[in-house]
């Protein structure tokens, strides 16, 4: 996306940009009437000339009150050596010459003075000249993929399959020029090059596979530009399958990931290059919109180590993804503009080229002590933008005209295989979350978002039933559709570029539409394959199977409608014992489900009779408790002012109390406002469930209502909050703040394939203004602390409203939080519209946010993992279909560990899983044969389900490690 505008465009012009119109040593169109020079200017460059037979320093010389005109001599004086110049006449004017300086390449400063004769007078001028390297630049050539934004996506897809069509054409012409300006094209995207070739027929497609594998068309592994640290490891992992599958299918590798626009990206990533074979990770971020200071690791190349150590991906985050735009973009027609953009050919390959940027730019790094010869431009012309034509032949004279710097066409793969080839002994390796920033856009559609997240993990619950109950015919092609869709909603581009300005335009609704559908249809896709997955040949009546789909045994609650629940209120479980019920005043009946084995289904069956009871909650006025917390709501408010845990005296809620509603209209916290008024009614009365339920009028809403919901002998206190939005334009925010009462607690959260500790765990220059939670955040200190989960709402900041007072200094550095102050406040950040571009401009109608919270002693990483998971994957209840117990075919000891993923494999030979380690020190896991299963054979295995290395049953599992293994039986 380019943020800012330009005509209809949000692009601001990259600001090194200066003298584009200057080209090479030749003539500039202007007026022979305008005044001539009077005087020169020597600019010192980092370039060589090829010049008489051999490279040359070149120097600039610039005129300054007018052109140059005239025939003139310019005589030099350099190092000792004297060197003499005709510059011949020039009816169109320049504004530049380039001088080729005598003698061999300096070694320390040297002055160079010159005195140019021309119409009479003579001008001197000095500089001084500074030793330099011989320089490689790579470009890039791509049309950034926003899904949407610039038109809508149908239009936007074709654009981007057309470029495909051109950039095969523009390789086979351009195959015999020179190495370097060779054409190659990287499509950055999987999701056009797999629509590419689902509307190809047979002719077309090996004419692209044919380019693929001459290096014409590169494939980098993503999905397309995602929000990665908004994505489960299970959808990290499905960003990367169809790219790494079909390359698998051709005979290729894909190792590279291209990330545009988006600034940041999840520390996860590099938890998955083992499994995914993704080893390169080129970022090109916007330029200025939303990214604090990020610029400032640009040309810092790292190799990114994983939490475990034990994985690195080689990263690099290049020069904004526009300054191709910056250059010529503006130079040719608006693609915004234009309804069905083709390649555009100005003639003139060479103008608006790298001429003089590109000397500049490389002079910075020089002054930065950067140290490796080598770094990389992408070239796009705008977003959605028609290829370039004419960058071959602009390549190709620049490398006849300059020595150095020597350009060459290249590939994210390409430049960073050779970046690891030249300096891989060189290149540091760091550790770190790369915090992103552009996730706040995700509370701009809340309702889908949620949507969107509870898809993801019912879709992983439906794979884990699927596996645990050993059932054939896996339908893998329907769940790769619905992981796509799941993705494609945490794709960045989420609506047009004038949504904000002009939300009611039929485009900007029409976008909106297109990127709501991913959510929809992950939902009901998802749903689909749940009920797939729990279905059997015969449904038994008055009985309910309930699966477990984790690797630990569960102690919970289950809720059924009323329709699957009219034979009575009491449960009985296989045994026949009595199992704790409930008939709720919605008419659905809760029974709890006692230590449910992991990955295993138990049936229970309803019965006539009253519910049977065993322990007690209670409720009260203002007051709940289930015999392990007491919580007790303000009258006024309805916030929980006090929280206390059995066996702990504190009070684990500050005085202004937890579950806020809070309004901030604009950014301004000075103008904070707060839900009151309350109205406080019990809801459930036990003896099972009970729960207050809380409505009030509140700011920037039809209504809020909020739940406080305790289960007896369940240790978790469940809230309930639903808001129904009024549509507001002006810019606000929406927070629910929970001030807890922890002295002296660091706040750490969870990543796809891990967690990290505010702060301590961010590389610097990332945001710290809010951060985006997987599953849980926790708040502790060396004695206590509170597990906060909530499988809704992702983005949280740390203290009170840390984005107040932003929205005036979005592209000011100095405003962005650089370092995060441990504080006990944790402020779900569920809406807001502050974007002035690309998200919604309002929403409105009931969304909802639930949260769970575990009281605790010392932080334990694995208890934190464990129930982010509960609370993200609750047991599933189902019509019983099969038999009345099923588990899977095998058992996993792994204290420690924690099994992130599993499904049946593709071959229909066993599962496939994830095992992650939470510990510090290497965990042993143990697989054992259950309910029969013959003996157990063990891989390590890839995202592509290779059997790469036979393992034994017991293994130990690196410190933070992260392992896919392929378990089947003999």
């Amino acid at each position: 996306m380019f943020v800012h505008i330009v005509s209809s465009m949000r692009f601001k012009p990259f600001h090194l940009i200066i003298l584009a119109g200057f080209l090479y040593g030749g003539a500039v169109t202007a007026q022979p009437s305008k005044p001539s020079f009077t005087s020169i200017e020597l600019q010192p460059t980092v370039a060589y000339l090829n010049h008489a037979g051999g490279p040359r320093r070149m120097v600039r010389m610039l005129f300054h009150g007018g052109k140059d005109y005239t025939q003139g001599k310019l005589l030099l004086s350099f190092n000792g050596l004297q060197d003499s110049v005709q510059l011949p006449a020039d009816t169109a004017g320049r504004a530049v010459y380039e001088i080729a300086l005598p003698g061999v390449p300096v070694q320390k400063d040297v002055q160079l003075s010159v005195q140019l004769s021309s119409n009479g007078q003579q001008y001197t001028a000095r500089c001084i000249v500074s030793p330099t390297r011989e320089w490689k630049v790579y470009v890039m050539p791509h049309s950034h993929v926003d899904v949407g934004y610039t038109n809508v996506q149908a239009k936007v897809l074709s654009i981007h399959m057309n470029n495909i069509d051109e950039a095969i054409n523009i390789a086979a012409r351009t195959a015999t020029y020179p190495e370097g300006a060779r054409f190659k094209w990287s499509t950055e995207a999987i999701w056009v090059v797999e629509h590419y070739l689902a509307a190809a027929d047979a002719d077309k497609q090996r004419r692209f596979w044919d380019a693929v594998k001459k290096g014409w068309i590169n494939l980098d592994g993503g999905y397309g530009n995602i929000n990665t640290s908004a994505t489960s490891p299970a959808q990290l992992m499905h960003m990367f399958y169809t790219g790494t599958q079909l390359a698998k299918e051709h005979g290729i590798t894909v190792q590279s990931m291209f990330q545009g626009d988006v600034p940041g990206a999840t520390w996860g990533l590099s938890s998955q290059t083992d499994i995914t074979g993704i080893k390169y990770f080129l970022s090109a971020p916007n330029a200025s919109d939303r990214i604090g200071s990020a610029d400032q690791w640009r040309d810092k190349p790292f190799y990114w180590r994983s939490p475990s150590g034990g994985q690195k991906l080689l990263f690099w985050q290049c020069s904004p993804y526009s300054i191709g735009y910056s250059i010529k973009g503006n130079k040719i027609p608006n693609f915004f503009t234009i309804d069905d953009p083709k390649p555009y050919y100005t003639g003139h390959p060479s103008d608006n080229f790298l001429n003089p940027f590109l000397f500049n730019y490389l002079d910075k790094l020089q002054q930065k002590d950067f140290p490796y010869n080598m770094t990389l431009l992408t070239w796009a012309m705008s977003d959605n933008a028609p290829i370039d034509p004419e960058l071959p032949d602009a390549v190709k004279a620049w490398n006849e005209r300059y020595a150095s710097p020597h350009l060459v066409i290249t590939s994210a793969h390409d430049f960073l295989q050779d970046v690891e080839a030249a300096y891989k002994d060189q290149l540091p390796v760091i550790s770190g979350d790369y915090t992103e920033f552009w996730t706040d856009g995700l509370a701009s559609g809340a309702r889908e978002t949620a949507i969107t997240r509870n898809a993801s993990d019912r879709l992983q619950q439906a794979g884990a039933i699927w596996a645990l109950r050993g059932k054939t015919g896996y339908p893998a092609a329907d769940f790769d559709t619905a992981w796509k869709d799941v993705i494609m909603f945490n794709e960045h581009t989420w609506g047009a570029h004038n949504s904000v300005s002009h939300p009611e335009d039929p485009k900007a609704i029409s976008q909106w539409a297109y990127k709501q559908a991913f959510a929809l249809n992950a939902e009901k896709n998802t749903n689909a394959l749940l009920t797939k997955s729990e279905t059997g040949e015969t449904a038994i009546t008055n009985a309910i199977d309930v699966y477990n789909t984790l690797n630990q045994p569960r102690t919970e609650l289950v809720v059924i409608p009323a329709s699957q629940s009219a034979s009575g209120d009491l449960v009985k479980d296989n045994q026949g014992h009595k199992i704790p019920s409930q008939r709720l005043s919605t008419g659905e009946l809760a029974f709890l489900v006692q230590q449910l084995p992991p990955f295993s289904k138990q049936r229970f069956t309803i019965q006539q009779g009253n519910a049977y009871v065993s322990s007690r909650a209670n409720v009260t006025g203002n007051h709940l408790q289930n015999g392990i917390y007491t919580v007790e709501l303000d009258a006024q408010t309805g916030n929980i002012t006090r929280l206390q845990k059995a066996g702990n005296p504190a009070n684990l809620a500050d005085s202004a109390g937890l579950n806020q509603y809070s309004y901030l209209p604009g950014d301004s916290a000075e103008k904070v406002q707060y839900a009151t008024q309350a109205s406080i009614r019990i809801k459930e009365k036990g003896p099972l469930v009970v729960s207050l339920l809380v409505s009030s009028p509140a700011p920037g809403a039809n209504s809020l209502q909020r739940e406080i919901k305790l289960v007896a002998g369940i240790d978790r206190v469940e809230l309930i909050n639903t808001v129904d939005k009024k549509a507001i334009r002006q810019k606000e925010s929406v927070h629910f703040v929970f001030p807890f009462h922890i002295p002296d607690a660091q706040v750490r959260y969870s990543i796809p394939w891990g967690s990290i500790t505010a702060e301590a765990d961010q590389l610097p220059n990332t945001n710290r203004n809010w951060y985006t939670v997987q599953r849980w955040v926790d708040v502790s200190n060396k004695d206590m602390g509170i597990t906060w989960s909530s499988p809704d709402a992702p983005l949280f900041e740390i203290g009170r409203y840390p984005t107040a007072g932003l929205l005036g200094g979005l592209h000011n550095s100095t405003l962005w939080r650089s370092f995060t102050e441990q504080q006990p406040t944790i402020a779900s950040w569920v809406m807001n519209n502050l974007w002035h571009t690309n998200f919604r401009a309002s929403q409105e109608g009931p969304v909802t946010f639930r949260y769970y919270l575990q009281a605790h002693k010392a932080y334990d990483a694995y208890a934190a993992n464990l129930y982010g998971l509960a609370n993200h994957q609750p047991l599933i209840a189902a019509r019983a279909t099969g038999p009345a117990q099923e588990a899977l075919f095998f058992t996993i000891q792994c204290p420690g560990v924690y099994v992130e993923n599993i499904n049946p494999a593709r071959n229909g030979k066993g599962v496939m899983l994830q095992l992650v380690n939470t510990a510090d020190a290497p965990a042993a896991v143990t697989l054992a044969p259950h309910n029969g299963a013959a003996a157990l054979r063990v891989w390590q295995s890839n995202l592509q389900e290779e059997d790469l290395t036979e393992m034994k049953t017991a293994f130990n599992l690196p410190a933070k490690g992260v392992l896919m293994i392929h378990v089947a039986t003999n």
